[in-house]
C-alpha cells in the first residue's frame, strides 16, 4: 500500500468518524505505551531489594536506559513517518515494545534489565512522531489542539493504569516470595507486573492496522510529496526561525524535567513518607492521574482553541506561558508538606495543571512546520524533550537528594527545588516567544 498523496488538498481526507476512529485507536496506543514505560517507578524498592541496586541507579532505568534511543531513533522515525505509511510504523512499533516490556519481566540482573528497557524505548520511538503527522493530516487546523489534547491524555490515562494495575499487582502477590507460571518457572511479583502490562500490545496493533491513512495536505502537486525534505532541510527551516520555535521546544523539555521527576519519584515519596504499601500508594496516584491528569490534557486544549477563536493564533504557546507560571506553587508545595492529606490535595491540583500543556505545546509545533516536515520536526522535538526532560528528570531527583540532601529516604525537597527552577525558566521562555510565533504562524496562513 502506498501512501495516499492529494495534490493541492486543504480539507482532510478522512471523514470524522474515521479520523476519530484512528484518534481513539492511537489514544488507545499512548496509554499502552505509557503503561509499560511507566510502571517501573511504582516498583523501584521492590527492584532494589531483588537486584541490589541504588535510587541513581533506578534513575538512570526510569530515564536514561528509556530515552537513550527512544530520543535518537524518533528522528529516522520521523524521516520515514513523512515518506511513508505511518499507520504501520505505529504498527510495528507497539509490537516490538510489547515484546521488550515482557523481556523486562524476564530480567535477572541489573545489565539486562537496562537492556530490555532500551528495547521498550526502540518500540516507543515510532509512535508520537507518526501520530503527530497523521493527526495534523487528519483534522482541520481549527480543531487539531483538541485532537492533539485528546491524545496526549495517553500519558496520564497510561501512567494512572500504570500505577493502578502495578500496585495491584505488587499487592496481589506481596505475601509470596514467588508466582511460579507454567513453562516459566518462578517469577518475582515486579517480573509479574511487566508481563501483564505487556500482554495488550497485539491487540492495539491489529487495531491500528485497521486505521485508514489520510492524504496528506497543503502540498502543491504529487511530485513534492514524493520529494521530502532531508533532515538538514528541517533543520534549516527551524534554525531560520529559531525564535518561534526555541520556546516550543524548550518549555517543553524543561517542564518535562518536573514532569518526569513527579512521575518517577511521587510514588516513592507517598511510599516512603506516609509509610504507605505499593497497592495503596498506586491507587492514590492512578486515580488522580486518571481523573485529574486527564482532564488538565483535555482543558488545556480547550483554553487553546478558545484562545484562537478569539482572533489569538499564538494560543497555543500563550497557554504554555499561563499553565508554566501557575504550576510553581502547587508544585513545590505539594513536595513539601508534611500531612498525607495535603499531599493529596496539592497532587491533584499539580496533576491537573502538569498535564494541561503538552497537546498546546504538539499543536504548536505542528501549525508553525509546513506539513511536508511536520513528522521529522516533531521526532526533533521529541529528541529534545526527550534527551532533556526524561533523561534528566528521572536521574535529577535522586543526583540532587544525594548532593543537597544527604541521601534523605525523603526526596520531597530534590523533587521541589526542580519545580522552583524549572517553572519559572519555562514561563519566561513562553512570553518570550509569542511575538514571533504568531508571526511565523500568520506568515504561514499567508502562504
Amino acid at each position: 500500500m502506498s501512501d495516499p498523496l492529494s495534490p493541492a488538498t486543504t480539507k482532510p481526507s478522512l471523514t470524522p468518524l474515521q479520523a476519530n476512529f484512528a484518534l481513539g485507536v492511537f489514544l488507545l496506543a499512548y496509554i499502552l505505551s505509557f503503561v509499560d514505560r511507566q510502571i517501573l517507578s511504582l516498583l523501584v524498592d521492590p527492584i532494589k531489594n531483588d537486584l541490589g541496586v541504588s535510587d541513581l541507579q533506578m534513575g538512570l532505568l526510569q530515564g536514561l536506559a528509556f530515552s537513550l534511543l527512544y530520543a535518537f531513533l524518533g528522528v529516522p522515525v520521523g524521516l520515514l513517518a513523512d515518506r511513508a505509511v505511518r499507520k504501520r510504523i505505529i504498527a510495528y512499533g507497539v509490537v516490538f515494545w510489547s515484546v521488550a516490556t515482557a523481556l523486562c519481566g524476564f530480567a535477572g540482573n541489573y545489565a539486562l534489565l537496562f537492556a530490555a528497557r532500551m528495547g521498550v524505548g526502540v518500540g516507543e520511538a515510532t509512535l508520537s512522531p507518526s501520530a503527530h503527522s497523521f493527526l495534523s493530516d487528519a483534522f482541520e487546523p481549527a480543531k487539531l489542539a483538541r485532537a492533539m489534547a485528546i491524545y496526549t491524555m495517553g500519558i496520564t490515562l497510561g501512567g494512572g493504569m500504570a500505577y493502578l494495575i502495578g500496585g495491584t499487582v505488587v499487592a496481589a502477590v506481596a505475601n509470596a516470595d514467588t508466582t511460579h507460571l507454567p513453562l516459566i518457572g518462578a517469577m518475582r511479583p515486579w517480573q509479574m507486573a511487566f508481563l501483564i502490562v505487556a500482554a495488550p500490545g497485539i491487540l492495539v496493533a491489529a487495531l491500528v492496522a485497521l486505521v485508514k491513512e489520510p492524504a496528506r495536505r497543503s502540498l502543491v502537486n504529487t511530485a513534492e510529496a514524493s520529494s521530502r525534505p532531508s533532515l538538514k532541510a528541517v533543520a534549516r527551516y527551524v534554525f531560520a526561525h529559531w525564535r518561534a520555535f526555541l520556546p516550543i521546544y524548550m518549555t517543553s523539555s524543561v517542564l518535562g524535567i518536573l514532569g518526569y521527576s513527579l512521575s518517577s519519584w511521587f510514588p516513592t515519596l507517598l511510599i516512603r513518607n506516609f509509610d504507605l504499601n505499593a497497592g495503596t500508594a498506586g491507587l492514590y496516584m492512578g486515580v488522580i492521574y486518571l481523573v485529574l491528569g486527564s482532564a488538565g490534557s483535555l482543558c488545556g486544549g480547550l483554553l487553546s482553541e478558545r484562545l484562537a477563536s478569539r482572533g489569538r493564533p499564538e494560543a497555543n504557546l500563550l497557554t504554555v506561558g499561563a499553565v508554566s507560571a501557575a504550576l510553581v506553587i502547587p508544585a513545590v508545595a505539594a513536595s513539601l508538606a508534611g500531612g498525607f492529606w495535603v499531599t493529596i490535595a496539592l497532587l491533584c491540583v499539580l496533576t491537573f495543571l502538569a498535564n494541561s500543556f503538552f497537546g498546546s505545546s504538539i499543536a504548536a509545533l505542528q501549525l508553525a512546520t509546513p506539513n511536508k516536515m511536520r513528522a521529522t520536526n516533531a521526532a526533533l522535538f521529541l529528541l529534545v524533550n526527550n534527551l532533556i526532560g526524561l533523561s534528566l528528570g528521572a536521574a535529577a531527583v535522586p543526583l540532587i537528594n544525594a548532593v543537597l540532601f544527604g541521601g534523605s529516604p525523603n526526596v520531597g525537597p530534590a523533587i521541589a527545588l526542580i519545580a522552583a527552577i524549572c517553572c519559572p525558566i519555562s514561563a519566561a521562555l513562553a512570553f518570550f516567544g509569542l511575538r514571533p510565533y504568531r508571526e511565523l504562524i500568520m506568515r504561514n496562513q499567508e502562504g
